[in-house]
């Protein structure tokens, strides 16, 4: 049990230090052309905030109260702002973190079932 333990630990600890840097992602966006967006966030928390103000952006826009487009966009529909947005947002979720949580709870589920069928 404890060889399963260290082994587990090791895996999650490995694919942890893969993860490391995945918080500053370049962002690219074949509707922007050639651009690059860069994004720095603190840590997973931070990002998440980021996520959930854009897309309060999108309802804000969506609702009809707010007028968000500049005098230098007038041609832009606020459809086609919001579009761009959400394809922002969906280029920044976070993935691998979230592929990363599943692995972890799936290996300490399986360490509490080993734990349980031997004390049984």
């Amino acid at each position: 049990m404890k060889k399963k333990k260290r082994k587990t630990l090791k895996d999650i600890h490995k694919l942890h230090q893969n993860l490391m840097g995945l918080l500053k992602q370049d962002i690219s966006n074949p509707s922007l052309g050639n651009h690059k967006v860069s994004l720095e966030v603190r840590d997973n928390n931070d990002l998440l905030l980021n996520i959930a103000s854009l897309l309060e952006v999108c309802v804000f826009a969506l609702d009809g109260n707010g007028m968000l487009l500049s005098p230098n966009n007038q041609n832009v529909t606020k459809h086609d702002s919001v579009c761009r947005v959400l394809e922002l947002v969906l280029n920044i979720l976070p993935h691998s973190q979230m592929d990363f949580m599943d692995y972890v709870t799936e290996k300490l589920n399986g360490l509490d079932n080993a734990k349980s069928n031997s004390s049984e």
